[in-house]
């Protein structure tokens, strides 16, 4: 592939089988995704499926009176979307690009198509559907039952995790509206993270000092999702 991106930069694809992998390649294109932008709104049926690279997909749901609430975000431990070639065809959330980055692109319908006779990818992304439950509903959990300034640790490290580096461009306003909370509440205890030299941030971009530490002020929403991938689909740091 002409292109100095790494398949194996992707979890879901790191996973599938050499021989499996080798078939898949030639049908997917790296894009480039820009922050802010919106790739499907609630119900839409997607042409494409993207794997991330270095980026992060952010997905919404949004309520009657207009106002949204964060359900999860994508990035190189997934794909956006898997209800596409898993038989749901669309999701009952919108979706937008977190942080700029890179993805794999490919044609849904040849996605399903390879679906059909390559076991490893079939069994894979149903894995993953599995894993992603985990996630959507330990966000549920953790609005619940822990503070703010621990929900934005664990939305730190998830981007760090997603973007392949310690220095990302991420607004306190994105962040906002994954936690649903006001801008100024994200700027205050960003604040208190960065005087505490954990963090660092200037015009948008946010890069991580001392990630052990961010780690321990996090709550226990992290390590479960975290534990729960590598449990289904392997250990991303190997």
């Amino acid at each position: 592939m002409p292109h100095h991106h790494n398949p194996n930069q992707n979890r879901l694809l790191s996973a599938l089988l050499p021989e499996e992998l080798q078939q898949l390649l030639p049908h997917l294109q790296v894009i480039h995704l820009k922050a802010g932008e919106q790739l499907a709104e609630s119900g839409e049926r997607m042409s494409h499926v993207f794997f991330p690279i270095d980026s992060a997909i952010s997905l919404f749901y949004r309520l009657e009176n207009g106002e949204s609430a964060g359900v999860a975000v994508v990035g190189n431990e997934g794909m956006f979307s898997v209800a596409q070639v898993l038989g749901g065809a669309a999701l009952p959330y919108w979706a937008t690009v977190e942080t700029s980055g890179h993805v794999f692109q490919i044609e849904v319908e040849r996605l399903g198509e390879m679906l059909q006779r390559l076991h490893s990818l079939s069994h894979t992304l149903l894995l993953y559907a599995q894993a992603s439950l985990t996630q959507v509903s330990q966000t549920v959990v953790c609005e619940k039952h822990h503070s703010l300034p621990q929900q934005l640790c664990q939305h730190l490290l998830l981007i760090n995790d997603k973007s392949l580096s310690n220095d990302f461009r991420l607004t306190h306003e994105a962040i906002a509206n994954m936690l649903g909370v006001r801008r100024e509440s994200v700027t205050e205890a960003a604040g208190e993270l960065r005087d505490k030299g954990l963090i660092d941030y200037n015009r948008g971009h946010i890069k991580v000092l001392n990630r052990a530490k961010l780690e321990k002020l996090c709550c226990e929403c992290y390590s479960v999702v975290q534990q729960e991938f590598e449990r289904l689909l392997g250990d991303s740091r190997r």
